[in-house]
C-alpha cells in the first residue's frame, strides 16, 4: 500500500499546510488510485463524476462534495475523467502545537465521527462561503516567502471550524459531558494495542478504571460499547489487509493475533456480514 508523506519543504522553509488544485494530482491518482496519507486532507470537488471511497465508505464525486480523511485511512478514487477541486492538506502539528491543544484536530466532528460519513454535500450558500476562503489560503501559500505563517494558521483554523459547524448542522451531537481524558486515552490505546489486546478489561486495566466505567463513558461519547469500538477497529484493519494485500485469510488472522483462524472468520462474518473470502471477492470485482 502506497503511503504519501507531507512535502514539508516544498516552499523552501518548512510549512505544514498546502492547498493544491485536485487536477494537479492526476499523475499520482492515475498511478496509485488506492493509497494512504500521513496527514489530514480536506478535498472539495468543484467539477467531476465518479466515486471516492474512504475506509469502505463510498460517496459520489460531484460539485460541492467534501471529503475528509485522517492519516492512515485507505483512500480509493474511481473516475473516468479527472475531477477538479481544491485539496487542503495539513499536518496536525501546524495547529495543535500553536494552540497547545493536542486534540484539536482529532476532535473536529468530521475526523472523529464513528457513525456519520466522512463526506458531506455543501449547499449553494455554503459553497459560495467556503471557496473564497480556500482561495485566500491558496494565495497566502503562494506568497509564503513574504508572509507570516500565523496568517495561514488563522485561515486554517477559520476553515476547519467553519466546516465543523456545517458538519454538525447535518449530524448534530447530543449535549453531554464525556470524560474526555479517558476517551482520548482509550482511542490512543486501542490504536496502539488492538492487535494484542481485545478485551474491555484489558483496556480498563491500562486506564486504571473498571470495565463497567469504561463502557459507560465510551457509550456516552460514541454511542457504542467499548467492546464494539475495539472490534470495529480490528475489523477495519482486517478489511484493509484482505482488500489491499495478498495475505491469505489464515495469514491475516495470524497478523491480527487470532490464535484460531476459524474464530477470526466467524467474528468477521458476524460483524461485516460476509466471510473474509467473500469480502475479498467483492473488492476484486470493483
Amino acid at each position: 500500500m502506497k503511503n504519501y508523506d507531507f512535502y514539508k519543504t516544498k516552499y523552501g522553509r518548512e510549512l505544514l499546510i498546502d492547498l493544491i488544485p485536485l487536477e494537479r494530482l492526476q499523475g499520482y491518482l492515475d498511478h496509485v488510485p488506492t493509497h494512504t496519507l500521513s496527514y489530514y486532507d480536506i478535498t472539495l470537488i468543484t467539477e467531476g463524476t465518479g466515486s471516492f471511497t474512504l475506509d469502505g465508505s463510498t460517496a459520489p464525486i460531484e460539485k460541492g462534495r467534501l471529503f475528509f480523511s485522517a492519516p492512515g485511512q485507505i483512500r480509493q478514487w474511481n473516475f473516468d475523467r479527472m475531477p477538479q477541486g481544491l485539496v487542503l492538506i495539513f499536518e496536525e502539528a501546524f495547529l495543535c502545537d500553536y494552540f497547545s491543544d493536542a486534540r484539536f484536530v482529532e476532535n473536529l466532528s468530521y475526523f472523529c465521527s464513528f457513525s456519520n460519513p466522512p463526506s458531506m454535500l455543501l449547499t449553494d450558500a455554503e459553497y459560495r462561503e467556503l471557496v473564497p476562503l480556500l482561495e485566500t489560503i491558496y494565495r497566502e501559500i503562494a506568497e509564503y516567502e513574504t508572509k507570516d505563517k500565523h496568517i495561514l494558521r488563522a485561515l486554517l483554523y477559520h476553515a476547519t471550524m467553519l466546516l465543523n459547524r456545517m458538519y454538525l448542522q447535518r449530524y448534530p451531537v447530543v449535549d453531554r459531558k464525556p470524560e474526555g481524558r479517558y476517551i482520548h486515552e482509550f482511542r490512543v490505546l486501542v490504536e496502539k494495542e488492538f492487535r494484542h489486546c481485545r478485551s474491555v478489561a484489558c483496556f480498563a486495566d491500562l486506564l486504571h478504571i473498571t470495565p463497567g466505567h469504561l463502557n459507560d463513558i465510551v457509550r456516552c461519547e460514541m454511542g457504542i460499547t467499548a467492546k464494539q469500538f475495539i472490534i470495529d477497529r480490528t475489523m477495519r484493519e482486517a478489511k484493509r489487509m484482505l482488500g489491499y494485500t495478498d495475505l491469505s485469510v489464515n495469514e491475516v488472522a495470524m497478523a491480527l493475533n487470532f490464535e484460531n483462524p476459524s474464530y477470526f472468520t466467524r467474528l468477521f462474518e458476524k460483524h461485516v456480514g460476509v466471510t473474509p473470502l467473500q469480502f475479498r471477492a467483492k473488492i476484486l470485482e470493483k
